[in-house]
């Protein structure tokens, strides 16, 4: 059994070791940064993670979504490229500005699969849930249709081959 480093930090800087950024109910600790080989909890929210990584990366936040928005056509859940040097692109699993919403970083991404849940009764409409699937084998449950994720991968991949050539 691998056991994983936790870590309390004040901010935190996205990197290529950047697998998710989750929302964490926690007074201090707004944010849980799941990296290759750790997890980072941060006195930040996830929002405000990804603006400084596109402020790091030569850009606002908005500029950003304003580029995407340009040469895509994506209105909602913008995919955005934070480093496309590094190919380091972020997904929100909602709309970024709600404190539930989680990202996911593409780079590590290897696919998405649904949870099937065994005890609601059959006629109770079902929460979406899914399984992301890292290709270091590590996985997260989010409570997002596999569908919305699968969008949302194909949208990150379509932005960073895009702006590669940019």
């Amino acid at each position: 059994m691998i056991l994983m480093r936790e870590v309390y930090a004040e901010e935190y800087e996205v990197g290529y070791q950047t697998l998710a950024l989750l929302p964490h109910a926690d007074m201090i600790y707004q944010a849980k940064a799941v990296e290759l080989d750790r997890t980072v909890y941060v006195a930040q929210p996830c929002i405000k993670i990804i603006e400084y990584a596109c402020l790091s990366g030569g850009s606002s936040f908005n500029g950003r979504r304003d580029a995407v928005l340009f040469h895509t056509g994506f209105q909602k859940r913008v995919p955005v490229p934070l480093s496309v040097s590094h190919r380091i692109c972020a997904f929100p699993t909602q709309s970024p500005h709600i404190h539930e919403c989680a990202w996911i970083f593409s780079q590590h991404l290897k696919k998405v699969s649904e949870i099937e849940e065994k005890d609601s009764p059959p006629k109770q409409k079902k929460k979406p849930h899914s399984r992301v699937h890292f290709s270091t084998g590590k996985h997260l449950d989010l409570n997002v249709s596999k569908h919305v994720l699968d969008k949302q991968m194909t949208r990150a991949s379509h932005c960073m081959s895009l702006f590669a050539k940019l």
